[in-house]
């Protein structure tokens, strides 16, 4: 008895010891030591970054992992729902691809109520996703050298996207639009093959 409870004492000191240079560290195990990258980061910036970028991955929304986590998710649903892929086909233009399209949203919702949008009031969807997401579809110019540039705004709210493409209408009206394709794009999410 005596023996073991020694022995569980000793184990207890030396876990305790171990993990000290992991608290010293930022918790960073299996990232390797925190040192400078050369980029005048230091160790303790290094490591909310890590820790940010970890919560971020494990669902919660913001920062750049949760974008690709939400584009991952849309595009396996896409591979995995036949009638989930055929009703965002038919919302975009005909031979484009829903994950090139997806790119730059904030989530699936605002992405599937830009393409009812598109649809509803035929405005461009290149135009609109330009607007909303503050980048335009690169462009070629003609030079010496053939150049590609994108160009930066940005991004607005859909309702501030429709009323600068439509002008004609009101900002209210633009607003209304907005709701209605919101409630549209829930009931596209909710539409899948029944398995």
């Amino acid at each position: 008895m005596k023996k073991t409870i020694t022995f569980l004492l000793s184990m207890g000191i030396v876990l305790c010891w171990n993990s000290t240079p992991l608290r010293a560290q930022g918790k960073s195990a299996g990232h390797g030591p925190s040192v400078n990258s050369g980029h005048g980061q230091s160790g303790s910036h290094n490591n909310s970054h890590t820790n940010s970028t970890t919560t971020t991955s494990a669902g919660q929304t913001g920062g750049h992992a949760g974008k690709t986590t939400w584009q991952t998710r849309f595009t396996d649903r896409l591979q995995s729902d036949p009638a989930f892929q055929t009703r965002i086909q038919a919302l975009l233009p005909n031979g484009t691809d829903p994950a090139a399209a997806a790119a730059g949203f904030k989530n699936s919702g605002q992405f599937i109520a830009a393409m009812h949008v598109s649809k509803n009031l035929n405005i461009p969807f290149d135009q609109l996703k330009a607007k909303m997401t503050g980048v335009a579809a690169p462009s070629t110019t003609q030079t010496s050298t053939t150049q590609t540039s994108t160009t930066q705004t940005s991004p607005m709210s859909l309702g501030k996207a429709i009323q600068e493409l439509k002008p004609a209408l009101t900002q209210t009206q633009a607003n209304e639009e907005a709701k209605k394709a919101a409630t549209q794009a829930t009931t596209t999410q909710k539409t899948g093959s029944t398995t």
